[in-house]
Order: structure tokens, then sequence, then C-alpha cells
């Protein structure tokens, strides 16, 4: 900051070093000092669109939404093919509760993103979950558009399937789980969330089936993987589930 302190004081009407120190304000939390910088540049630049974003990213790191709104929207508006500041807006949505534009400002942030991360589609995923039960079929569409593009990445699978089972369509994410094992390499874990589905639906044979599966594939393993916490965590879930299956099954 020392440095920079020192450029603007050299240059005190270069844009471009007000905009970095405002922007390095911005990400070490002072945010007022920041906004006074970009003030100053908007005063230096009128024109210049730039600042309105790093003005919409400040009210958002400092928790002023409504104005983080303000300042973002006058960007996009000169800069509709922004990535980042779609996704900012997004964000700033989705924290005034907004979530179904907040989605809305994702899917425009996919549709102008040269290559879009999963993140991205996850967190319009997300959007669309929060806004409640009518938009959950858009949320899961929305994944099954990403793994058409990148591929059936487990990340959105995973996020798919709990959407899946948040509507209350079993069948769809019993689906997906076997479109899952079907192609991993490991497959316990998976069985055994299989077995937690079956047994949620009320299916005590089926479940059983799933959790001698998983305890059969865990058994497989090699003994040092076998003993990471994760795994012993595993085998004392799924021991516990035969448990109670199997006495479910044999009681009168």
């Amino acid at each position: 900051m020392a440095r920079l302190d020192a450029e603007v004081e050299a240059n005190p009407d270069s844009l471009g070093i007000l905009l970095k120190r405002a922007e390095a304000l911005r990400r070490i939390g002072h945010y007022d000092e920041s906004l006074a910088d970009l003030d100053r540049a908007l005063v230096l630049a009128p024109g210049h669109q730039l600042v309105h974003y790093l003005r919409g990213l400040t009210h958002l790191g400092q928790g002023e939404f409504a104005d983080a709104e303000v300042s973002l929207r006058r960007y996009i508006d000169s800069e509709p093919e922004s990535p980042s500041a779609h996704v900012a807006l997004a964000e700033t949505l989705t924290q005034q509760g907004r979530h179904r534009e907040a989605g809305d400002e994702y899917t425009l942030a996919i549709a102008v993103h040269p290559t879009p991360a999963p993140d991205l589609y996850i967190a319009r995923a997300r959007a669309y979950r929060a806004a409640g039960a009518e938009f959950q079929g858009l949320a899961v569409r929305g994944l099954d558009d990403a793994m058409a593009s990148l591929g059936p990445l487990v990340t959105l699978q995973r996020l798919a399937i709990e959407i899946e089972l948040e509507r209350g369509n079993h069948a769809g994410a019993l689906g997906r789980i076997d479109s899952v094992l079907a192609d991993a390499p490991r497959k316990e874990s998976w069985l055994a969330y299989k077995g937690r589905v079956l047994a949620s639906t009320g299916r005590e044979q089926d479940a059983l089936d799933a959790f001698r599966l998983a305890r059969a594939a865990h058994q497989s393993l090699p003994l040092r993987v076998r003993s990471s916490p994760a795994m012993v965590s595993l085998a004392e879930s799924i021991a516990t589930h035969l448990e109670t299956h199997l006495n479910s099954e044999t009681a009168p």
C-alpha cells in the first residue's frame, strides 16, 4: 500500500494507478477508502464504466447490497457480456434473498463465458434450488446441461441427486446413482448412499442388498485404505445400517 500511495501522490491524475489502489484497498477490507478513490476516478473520467463495476464489488464486500446492485447494473448496461459482472450481481441478489433472479444472472454469466467452470453451474443450481420447489426442476435441468457440456462430473451429479430427493423424485435419484456406480472405480460410498435412499423409500430388502454390496466393496479395499478415518467411519455406518435392516427383516 505504501508503494501505491507513493505512486498516486506522484501521479494524482493517473486513472490506472488510482483504480489499482482502489482495488488493493477493497481486497484488504478498507471499503470507505476504496470508494473515495473510485469517486475521485469518476471525477477524472466520468465515462469510465469499469469504475461502476469496481464500486459494485466494493459495496458488495461492504454489505451494502442495494448500492452494489445499482452500480453493477449500470456497468452491465454498458458491458452485457462481462461474466464476472453477472456473477457479482448474482451474488448481490443472493444476499438479498432474490434467488430466482440470481439464478437468471448465473445463466447470463454462463452464456457469455467462453469456458464456464463447474462451480458456475453449481452456483446457478443452488440459486434456483433456494428459490423454491417450483424452480427445482430448472435447477436439475441446468445441471444436466452442464454434464452434457463438461461430462458426468460427480460434483454435478451429486447435487442433482440431492435436489431430486428433495422434490420427491426417488426413482430419478436412484437412476442417477446407478449411472454413477456404472463408471465409478470406487463404489463403496455410492452403494451405501444408494442403500440409504432405498431405505428412505421403504424398500428394505433392496436397501439391505445395497448395504451388503457396500460392505463387500469396502472389504475389498487394501488395508491402508480401509484404515483411513473416512473409511472406518463408512464401515461403521454400513454395519449400523445392516444391523438395523437385518433386525427389521427378522422382526415378527
